[in-house]
């Protein structure tokens, strides 16, 4: 009974003595834990945005200054979970995520896309293809290909709105044009598509005298978009080539009634040119046009009986020249093509001798670019005399083109042989030596003279070794 006695006592020494150790301890942790938050809540200061920071301020004032420091532990603790339920700023909540699905739909690809910067719009866009990248997965493809169809309409879209976005537009080019070469045969599909979509919606536009039927705007784009993505040189192209003969067709088809058609009509031109540059063909429509323009630019209309294949062209359905310039004009300005189809048809710049000016100046660059393709041509003469007759009477820039066309008059021979005289065989005089010794060597190299006379020792001396 006794030694139980003892034993219970022994072990409540022991336990009295292990629980102050642990109140030891626990002060040391405490002292060591308010330093760690004392240098936490330093951090998260200087780290966090100036709102966040005046808020843990503000709670800071509120507390009692003289409080001990197992609160100012406390105070600590409660701050960590604040922070966390700070609701985001407006800021934070439009940010892009760094990871796009492919949008599926165009509600889901507007709703990313709309009310955002033209820079985050591009950089949604790059995150898109790179999160979806037909080389992390080939089911991405799929994906990349309805977004492809999307942006491509998304394009459209903001070529018809008002005011026009033109650096957005630019922006989008290369996105498109990246794409395009990931998923080629897709894109000509798509591209395809609304070109039979847009000659169809001609068709139909072209029946109705009252309308207008000349390509809008979101055409004109998605036409010199068309024309920088695929190949402009080949022979015959799925895109390329039904986009030209629409574009051919506009030009020939659609009646010249105010100065925006003449501005639209100008631009076809421009993109034929570009066309034509890289493939060298012949454009008789876009010829045509612009001297159907200047035709516009004179007073008088020809003589039926001059040009009688061409002079059904040259009525425009406008009851006064379109292009006439009554007066002087003081300065020549560049035509702004955004400004000129914004414009209504009915605005007073349209009938300004300034617009008749600088589009007079556009007429000749294009028709510049023209006789510059077609310059190496045997019709050249044929093609651009008729339009020099013109230049004329509209401008002073006629003499380039007739000189052109009169060398290629006077350079025509008629076909005969070639005369060609027979080639003599080249003759070499034989060279004399005066006082010629027979064993002396006239090797003007002396280098090449002297090893030969070293080689001639050594044969020598191994000769006369061998008969010994």
């Amino acid at each position: 009974m006794k030694s139980m006695m003892m034993m219970m006592r022994m072990m409540m020494m022991m336990m009295m003595k292990k629980g102050e150790d642990v109140d030891d301890d626990d002060d040391d942790d405490d002292d060591d834990d308010d330093d760690d938050d004392d240098g936490e809540g330093d951090d998260l200061a200087s780290e966090m945005p100036q709102s966040l920071k005046d808020w843990e301020q503000s709670d800071d004032d509120d507390e009692d200054e003289d409080e001990d420091d197992n609160d100012d532990v406390k105070l600590n603790v409660k701050v960590k979970p604040k922070v966390s339920k700070v609701k985001p700023s407006r800021t934070l909540q439009v940010d892009l995520p760094y990871t796009i699905e492919a949008p599926k739909t165009m509600e889901e690809l507007s709703s990313l896309l709309d009310n955002r910067s033209d820079d985050d719009i591009i950089e949604a866009i790059r995150r898109i293809r790179a999160f979806n990248a037909i080389k992390v997965a080939a089911e991405n493809r799929k994906k990349i290909q309805v977004f492809y169809g999307l942006l491509l309409q998304y394009f459209s879209v903001s070529a018809n709105k008002k005011p026009l976005n033109f650096k957005l537009l630019n922006l989008l080019v290369k996105p498109l044009m990246e794409m395009s070469i990931e998923i080629p045969y897709f894109a000509a599909i798509c591209a395809r598509q609304r070109l039979l979509r847009t000659r169809s919606l001609f068709a139909e536009d072209i029946k109705n005298s009252e309308k207008s039927s000349w390509p809008s705007i979101k055409t004109l784009f998605l036409l010199r978009l068309w024309s920088m993505i695929f190949p402009c040189s080949d022979f015959r192209h799925v895109v390329m080539t039904p986009a030209i003969l629409l574009m051919c067709e506009y030009l020939t088809r659609c009646p010249i009634l105010t100065g925006r058609d003449v501005a639209i009509g100008s631009f076809l031109c421009s993109m034929l040119l570009f066309v034509c540059k890289q493939s060298k063909k012949l454009c008789p429509e876009a010829l045509v046009f612009l001297r159907t323009l200047l035709m516009a630019a004179l007073d008088k209309k020809p003589e039926q009986s001059q040009d009688s294949e061409f002079y059904h062209l040259m009525e425009l359905k406008s009851p006064k020249p379109l292009l006439s310039i009554n007066g002087t004009v003081d300065e020549i300005k560049p035509l702004d093509f955004i400004t000129l189809i914004n414009s209504p048809d009915d605005s007073p710049y349209f009938t300004s001798n300034n617009f008749r000016a600088s589009m007079l100046v556009a007429v000749i660059d294009n028709i510049q670019g023209y006789t510059n393709i077609y310059q190496e041509f045997k019709s050249f003469p044929e093609i651009f005399l008729p339009i020099s007759k013109l230049l004329k009477e509209v401008s002073s820039s006629h003499g380039q083109h007739e000189t052109k066309a009169n060398e290629h008059y006077v350079s025509r021979r008629p076909l005969q042989m070639r005369k060609q005289k027979p080639v003599p065989i080249k003759l070499l005089n034989p060279k004399f030596e005066e006082n010629f010794v027979s064993n002396r060597d006239y090797d003007p190299d002396r280098q090449r003279a002297e090893d030969r006379k070293l080689k001639k020792l050594v044969k020598r001396e191994a000769k006369g070794l061998h008969v010994s």
